[in-house]
């Protein structure tokens, strides 16, 4: 069955720190968050167990280890990172850049299969599978041993990794909503920025130029808000806190969150109490900054971006109207100064159909399907595609998914407002709207209640015999008179074994993954009927125990009552309506206790 590809939540939100630090003998918090590193039996904590030693170890955790693979001890920017990072960068054993921590000396590929252990254990949580198929995603820049080293470490963390896929490509992917044409993809994370130019013809991307920064990314943006915030301390306090490890350490991560918040407010004011100590006792730390500041002091940085992208227009010999559309990925690209110069150079055609944090994830993961559906074969003995109907708005509802054993039989009852007659389209697809699936056939349904109010149930018996004809019947749920039995003839013109080959069922689900985020429409349709369920349940409630029970709480069930019943007018997002139902609910089932 085809299946939305979603972003799995972690620990605290829906990405994962790669921090790492190796646990001393002696630790025994945490046991069921750790990795084991090597067969010696040395253990990691890795994400936010690891991030959170910070401020207490700096010296023993590690980050941003992907800078470091592939890489020499004395490459430039390997030198220019052992600068700026706590931990120890040494030389390995032929010449590469190791780490250490707590005198123990470990390779870049071992800190990274740790993480990837990590999230094999996060993802099994979630899906309870052994088995893990993954596509992994890599900086298009990264050389040919950096990718084998990538690719190492994914199989000795317990994965089968189908392909390396270049982050631009991945997030052109999951984010373009152009078929044919040219698009721009411009990431920015903590390290680095990149421009690459694609030429897009369906699920074939290629590659037309790219440029590659390791020198510039979200950390300049950190370090340039650090020496502001670390100068104000200077000239309020008289203190220099430099040298003091622990409270830069501090300083740091609320830098980091001052800059993220920046993207959404318009001023934020960072309070650290007891930030280091003076001659005055100790001092707390209260400074505001605002978003006009911050873009200011790196007017410089986002100048030199822009005129990078000016640059990459000309030498190509495009201008913006040659762009079909823009792609974003990375968190930095949230920085309202990003966006804003980006969209200026390459024109205001920004795809909105992914979160630019995670366009990378999701786009590896349709990668991944779109592998595994050409590599698997249509077995004779299984439905090649789901048999739905359509519902409301042309939304395409499955009855017998697809890879369903037949002969299968499945049946179910569906509401159907006072109408004399009505007909069911049966539809065979993968795609959430019916207008870009096969059309099977129609059934006339007629109902023997004419004068009811409210919605009769009708239920509908779809079978699949080994022929490949699917039969379809309605009967009344009341009476269980037969009302209909029409779709047959349209089924044996249209048999399935000649309407559907190899070819179409691939294209089919390659249409419906490359168009996910349309399934989301599916899922809010169904989350509404739900919401309007609850909503009539707790009216139902209300209207038969509103004398008997406590007055606050009749009042609560019809303050509960009134909030979803705006949110469903309203068309709020799927998180708000879904707060509102279980507010709904829960009113709901203290009534009826």
């Amino acid at each position: 069955m085809f299946q939305v590809p979603n972003v799995i939540a972690c620990e605290t939100g829906n990405s994962m720190p790669s921090y790492v630090t190796v646990i001393q003998q002696d630790f025994v918090p945490y046991a069921w968050g750790l990795q084991s590193l090597d067969s010696i039996g040395r253990r990691v904590a890795v994400g936010e167990i690891a991030k959170h030693q910070m401020s207490r170890h700096p010296s023993d955790v590690i980050f941003n280890t992907k800078k470091l693979i592939g890489k020499k001890f004395d490459d430039y920017y390997v030198q220019e990172m052992r600068k700026k990072v706590p931990f120890r960068i040494i030389e390995g054993p032929r010449g590469e850049a190791w780490v250490e921590v707590h005198g123990m000396k470990f390779s870049p590929v071992e800190m990274t299969r740790a993480i990837f252990a990590k999230v094999k254990a996060i993802v099994q949580m979630n899906q309870f599978h052994h088995a893990l198929k993954a596509v992994i995603s890599v900086p298009a820049f990264f050389s040919e041993q950096q990718r084998n080293d990538i690719e190492s470490a994914g199989n000795e963390a317990g994965f089968e990794v189908l392909q390396l896929i270049d982050e631009p490509t991945a997030a052109a992917l999951s984010s373009t909503t152009v078929k044919e044409g040219v698009v721009v993809v411009f990431g920015m994370g903590a390290g680095s920025y990149s421009i690459s130019i694609l030429q897009v013809s369906g699920v074939n991307i290629e590659t037309k130029v790219q440029f590659y920064d390791p020198s510039m990314g979200g950390d300049q943006f950190d370090d340039i808000l650090l020496d502001y915030f670390v100068t104000e301390i200077t000239r309020l306090h008289s203190v220099d806190i430099c040298e003091d490890k622990h409270a830069m350490t501090r300083l740091v991560q609320e830098v980091e969150k001052t800059k993220v918040r920046l993207s959404t407010e318009p001023e934020v004011t960072v309070s650290i109490p007891c930030l280091v100590g003076s001659a005055n006792g100790p001092i707390d730390l209260n400074i505001s900054v605002s978003r006009t500041k911050f873009e200011s002091l790196v007017g410089h940085l986002v100048e030199k971006i822009k005129f990078k992208c000016h640059s990459i227009l000309k030498d190509t010999k495009l201008i913006d109207k040659d762009i079909h559309e823009l792609v974003m990925m990375g968190g930095m690209t949230r920085v309202p100064k990003v966006r804003e110069i980006i969209s200026e150079v390459f024109g205001n055609k920004q795809s909105t159909k992914v979160n630019p944090e995670e366009a990378v994830a999701i786009g590896s993961a349709l990668r991944a399907a779109l592998i595994v559906e050409e590599e698997r074969d249509i077995s004779s003995d299984m439905t090649p595609l789901s048999i739905g109907v359509e519902s409301a708005k042309g939304v395409f509802m499955r009855i017998i998914p697809r890879h369903t054993t037949i002969p299968a039989k499945q049946t179910i009852k569906i509401p159907v407002w006072c109408r004399e007659c009505f007909r069911i389209r049966v539809f065979l697809g993968e795609h959430i709207m019916v207008q870009n699936n096969k059309l099977l056939g129609e059934l006339e349904v007629y109902t023997n209640r004419r004068s009811h109010q409210g919605p009769d149930a009708i239920q509908l018996t779809f079978e699949v015999d080994k022929d490949y004809v699917v039969k379809v019947t309605a009967r009344d749920c009341d009476d269980q008179v037969e009302v209909a039995s029409d779709v047959m003839t349209a089924v044996k013109t249209f048999p399935i074994r000649e309407m559907v080959c190899k070819c179409d069922v691939n294209d089919a689900v390659r249409n419906a993954l490359l168009d996910w985020p349309m399934h989301m429409i599916g899922i809010r349709a169904h989350l509404k009927n739900v919401a309007k369920l609850v909503m009539n349940t707790l009216d139902d409630v209300l209207s038969v125990r509103k004398d008997e029970l406590p007055k606050n709480l009749c009042e609560d069930g019809v303050k509960a009552w009134a909030d979803l019943r705006k949110a469903l007018e309203e068309d709020v997002g799927a998180d708000v309506l879904r707060r509102q139902m279980i507010a709904a609910q829960s009113v709901a089932s203290k009534m009826l206790r």
